[in-house]
């Protein structure tokens, strides 16, 4: 039986403006829970990279919500012509180990608009306050970036060898999606956190790059 697979965009996905990216991060900080701090949960590249003038870096568990490749990625780790896969946070039963960033109050406004430019280009994500679990027992309402389901870059679930023919050939801007996923899997294990599906896909991707494929 032929299995439809998602369809990547056939052209640039539309970025959003200056003027919606700015509106969309005004609904954050008016919606931010506590004004004296803020607090940002990395899952994917934010885990290694998180490019922010952070005061605080803890280990954190997200209940409610898993991590995904279910992006697609068409300049930062792929091309129109050879997408890759990006990570977001899907709404599912479970929970996502990850990094919670307490950033630096006087350099909020510089951070949050770097963050924007580097995760608001599309509008893929729903910049979206949650509730952390610190290591250290300690509770943190955070925003972190969830999935805009219905989104053109949005694949939705793919078994692992679909993932894996897609992330093996791809690379953008920000290098090969292999190393990607490479990272985002070293960052878990950091955290004593495993998924089989991203370890399947990473075994897939390898055996086929020592075959020649």
């Amino acid at each position: 039986m032929e299995v439809d697979f998602p369809t990547p965009p056939q052209s640039p996905t539309p970025r959003l403006t200056d003027a919606e990216r700015r509106a969309e991060q005004d609904r954050v900080r008016a919606e931010a829970p506590n004004a004296d701090e803020f607090w940002i949960f990395g899952f994917g590249s934010l885990m290694w990279r998180p490019g922010l003038k952070v005061a605080h870096r803890e280990p954190a568990t997200l209940q409610g919500y898993k991590r995904r490749f279910e992006i697609w990625s068409t300049v930062g780790r792929g091309t129109l012509v050879q997408p890759g896969l990006g990570c977001c946070l899907v709404p599912a039963v479970g929970s996502c180990r990850g990094i919670a960033y307490g950033l630096c109050m006087a350099t909020l406004d510089a951070d949050l608009a770097y963050l924007w430019r580097r995760e608001m280009g599309s509008g893929v994500y729903r910049p979206t306050w949650v509730e952390l679990t610190l290591d250290t027992g300690e509770q943190k309402a955070a925003l972190t970036f969830v999935i805009r389901k219905g989104h053109e870059q949005h694949t939705g679930p793919m078994p692992a060898t679909r993932m894996a023919e897609i992330m093996g050939r791809a690379a953008g801007e920000n290098g090969r999606c292999r190393d990607y996923l490479a990272n985002t899997l070293a960052e878990m294990a950091k955290l004593g956190d495993r998924d089989p599906l991203l370890e399947e896909v990473m075994t897939l991707i390898d055996a086929a790059q020592d075959a020649g494929a």
